[in-house]
């Protein structure tokens, strides 16, 4: 059993019963012989009564004053018995009737206690003890039906299990409330992981009970390093980007020099190596910019994101001196705030709209659907659109459908990955509406919670 709450529960459980168990025994122990003692005192009294009553005939032998003797003894088998021993006499109680109980003669100053079954089959506690009166020495036994205390016992221990087992019942729901209480602090951490995982929140709270608390705070300790490396390596991305920028262009400008003219092959070659370098470059630059400087598991909402994407490919896209064209990029999106992470959704969408703006004429759409786990969006542009061919080619890494347009093809190949890391759906058709490409995309985080 892996759970520690079925762990807990369980050696509570099997304590309690254990406990219980022994509570039993020791009280049904204690109250039998509180009362085989209670029986034993009265029976001495009895013998102090039964010596009283007895007295030294004319003849010199002992009788019985029956006046003096409870009436218990004169009625048949009443469970109160006595036998007197005087050498070759012998007293019996009239509740014995024609029984007879077996007692041996004993000492002055000697005591026996013994239980057996007498008249009926009740079972008797016998006292006996010798004594001595006017110079006869003399055996005095009485005895007394234990059965009415076997029976009391019996209903107590009845009484005592039906009462233990209400008792057991309750502690053992109190003992699950207590524990389920304790544990709340887990659950509200396995909840935060969740968030955590769904980009709801970005550390874990600390205010935890104390034996758990160094491991939220090496969690949330994980969490920011993680977070500021990821930034470290997004900036020097970025500042790679830059400082290339310039010794670039100058190999660009030695290119083009009259020098290598002589050499068309090495200059093209060069040219083009050059080029596919700058690309690279400024793909990476782009995507810094997009991405921005959210934080890492931070939640995806569009009505925060979105005018500030659009800003930036407006105005990277601003004005194209070739078709003259002033590009218009429209969004529609609910308030919904999805459970995605930020930075994959700005890459997915970014590289879907940096792919739209390149080929649009003049109009560039997006709408967004779905819910909190479940996202669902379509981006489509009025430009010349692909023939089925070219649709099924768009997928594949570093396939370019125009050389003319900028681009090294990476972006839709990044979207496929971005869509295929959530188990997503991605779709390209033409667009019903601008007549150009139309992307679809529906990702999905119901499934796996």
């Amino acid at each position: 059993m892996s759970s520690l709450r079925y762990r807990l529960q369980l050696g509570l459980f099997a304590s309690v019963i254990v406990l219980m168990l022994l509570l039993w025994w020791l009280v049904g122990g204690a109250i039998k012989k509180f009362g085989e003692g209670f029986v034993q005192s009265r029976l001495e009294h009895d013998v102090d009564s039964l010596i009283s009553a007895l007295q030294v005939d004319k003849k010199g032998m002992l009788k019985l004053t029956s006046d003096r003797m409870s009436s218990i003894y004169k009625q048949p088998f009443s469970g109160h018995y006595f036998v007197v021993i005087d050498g070759e006499t012998t007293l019996y109680s009239r509740s014995l009737w024609d029984e007879s109980l077996d007692v041996l003669p004993l000492p002055k100053g000697e005591i026996l206690q013994w239980t057996v079954t007498g008249p009926l089959g009740q079972a008797l506690l016998v006292w006996s003890g010798g004594f001595q009166k006017q110079g006869h020495n003399f055996t005095v036994a009485v005895a007394e039906d234990l059965t009415p205390l076997s029976q009391a016992l019996v209903r107590f221990n009845w009484y005592f299990a039906s009462l233990s087992l209400a008792v057991l019942i309750v502690l053992l729901v109190v003992q699950q409330y207590i524990i389920r209480r304790s544990f709340l602090p887990l659950v509200q951490i396995r909840q935060e992981l969740k968030k955590l995982q769904q980009g709801a929140v970005g550390e874990l709270t600390e205010v935890v009970p104390a034996e758990v608390q160094p491991l939220v705070c090496e969690v949330n300790h994980l969490l920011c390093l993680l977070g500021e490396r990821l930034q470290r390596s997004r900036n020097s991305m970025g500042n790679l980007a830059h400082a290339l920028k310039a010794p670039l262009s100058l190999l660009s400008q030695i290119a083009q020099q009259n020098d290598l003219s002589a050499i068309p092959s090495l200059s093209e070659d060069l040219k083009i190596h050059i080029d596919a370098i700058q690309q690279l470059m400024d793909r990476e630059l782009k995507r810094a910019r997009l991405m921005g400087q959210g934080a890492p598991g931070a939640r995806f909402s569009p009505q925060e994101e979105m005018p500030v994407l659009v800003d930036v490919l407006t105005r990277m896209f601003a004005y194209d001196e070739k078709q003259g064209k002033p590009l218009e990029i429209y969004w529609q999106a609910p308030e919904t705030v999805f459970i995605f992470d930020r930075d994959d959704m700005l890459e997915l969408i970014g590289n879907l709209l940096d792919n739209a703006c390149k080929w649009a004429k003049h109009e560039v759409r997006i709408k967004f659907h779905g819910e909190e786990q479940y996202l669902s969006l379509q981006i489509e542009d009025d430009g010349p659109g692909c023939s089925d061919e070219e649709i099924e080619r768009l997928t594949s890494r570093g396939v370019r459908i125009d050389e003319d347009v900028p681009g090294h093809g990476l972006g839709l190949a990044i979207v496929r990955d971005v869509v295929e890391t959530y188990g997503g759906v991605l779709l390209f058709s033409r667009s019903s509406e601008l007549g150009g490409l139309q992307v679809s995309v529906r990702l999905d985080n119901r499934s796996k919670n």
